[in-house]
């Protein structure tokens, strides 16, 4: 044990002795970077005992966390060990910013058991006299629940208050744009190359636009798509209609051969898109203009007076383009369980946003590819017929 006569300071130990003749702890919870745990004590033993158990748990994995911890101390916990490893970069993202922009500056300075029914409600109330919207005060409330639920787990709180608690109602303000073949034709023939197979991607095989830009060269199989279902947690095959497959083979041969682990849409470093090179895609490409006078703002739903036109429809968003593959498979006659298990999501979820298509199907049975391949034979006559 380190010398304690008098009142020098011990070595290799990070406990100081203070003006009062008692005995200081800093340290830190984790590594570089982590929270600072600074505690007195009356002995120098009580102190060395206290950083050597600390240290033994540091080792085990275990970190220390003080009882009274506030809910922003606690929440770089939460982070480093459970939305780092366990939540997609979407997910986190969202999560990142409720947190800062509603949840740490009303909750923040709160402890742990602090954080009641009574305290979730009223923070509730904030949000709404804020003027937050209901999207925006559905996800902060997920966010506060799934921090709670991890205090549960680490034993700091015996409940998760926010589960007492409804959440904010939330009624979807639009439904998804259903893009039949013909519009998903049009818009294909008016992009460059990259941004034409990224929308075959999405009208012919119903993914997420994030597990698109996921897709490997060896995802691509003779018959079906492999997708990474990080949002689900449910890997999936989607079978491979034969026009998106010619749209493939047509890409690789003008964009040149990869190995099996490269991107099939790569970014302009070669890598796999990022959140910027998607924000610029749905910006520059996706409600972009076309024609008309450069200079000019462009406003309207549908077309500019200087004559320029909308790409795509006003309010519309790449994610819609789903639509399309639900539509051709419901018009195909294929079950929605079938559709569902495709798509990486449920029969609820397509009974919910697309009651639409299911309501004015007429029943007659056309099978997806004919649909697509009739489409494209149609925008083909149409474009001679201008010539």
């Amino acid at each position: 044990m380190a010398n304690t006569q008098g009142n020098r300071r011990p070595r290799g130990l990070p406990i100081h002795p203070t003006d009062n003749g008692r005995w200081k702890l800093d340290t830190r919870a984790g590594g570089r970077g982590s929270r600072r745990i600074i505690k007195v004590f009356d002995r120098y033993e009580d102190a060395e005992k206290f950083y050597l158990g600390l240290r033994q748990r540091k080792q085990l994995g275990a970190f220390y966390e003080p009882e009274d911890v506030t809910l922003a101390e606690f929440f770089e916990t939460y982070w480093e060990f459970h939305a780092l490893p366990d939540l997609g970069e979407n997910t986190r993202d969202a999560y990142k910013s409720a947190w800062n922009l509603h949840l740490r500056p009303r909750l923040g300075p709160y402890t742990l058991r602090e954080i009641t029914p009574g305290v979730v409600t009223e923070f509730k109330a904030q949000l709404k006299r804020s003027g937050t919207g209901a999207a925006v005060s559905k996800k902060a409330y997920a966010v506060l629940r799934s921090v709670l639920s991890y205090a549960v787990v680490r034993e700091l709180v015996d409940f998760n208050a926010a589960k007492a608690i409804r959440p904010p109602r939330y009624d979807r303000e639009r439904e998804p744009h259903v893009f039949l073949p013909g519009a998903v034709e049009a818009l294909r023939a008016d992009v460059r190359p990259v941004s034409a197979i990224l929308v075959s991607l999405l009208a012919y095989s119903g993914p997420r636009p994030e597990e698109a830009l996921r897709l490997r060269v060896r995802d691509v199989g003779e018959e079906a798509l492999f997708y990474d279902g990080r949002k689900t947690r449910r890997n999936r095959w989607t079978p491979l209609l034969s026009p998106l497959a010619q749209d493939i083979r047509e890409w690789r041969l003008q964009s040149g051969r990869r190995g099996p682990n490269a991107p099939l849409l790569p970014a302009h470093d070669g890598g796999h898109w990022g959140t910027d090179d998607w924000r610029n895609w749905r910006r520059r490409t996706w409600q972009s203009w076309l024609g008309g006078d450069a200079k000019c703002a462009h406003q309207g739903e549908a077309s500019c007076k200087c004559g320029a036109r909308r790409l795509t429809p006003q309010g519309s968003r790449p994610r819609d383009l789903r639509s399309s593959y639900v539509t051709v498979q419901v018009y195909a006659g294929v079950p929605l369980t079938t559709i569902a298990k495709w798509c990486g999501t449920s029969v609820a979820m397509l009974d919910k946003h697309y009651a639409g298509v299911l309501a004015n199907h007429s029943g007659e049975r056309v099978p997806a590819e004919q649909q697509i391949l009739e489409a494209r034979a149609a925008l083909s006559d149409r474009t001679r017929g201008t010539r």
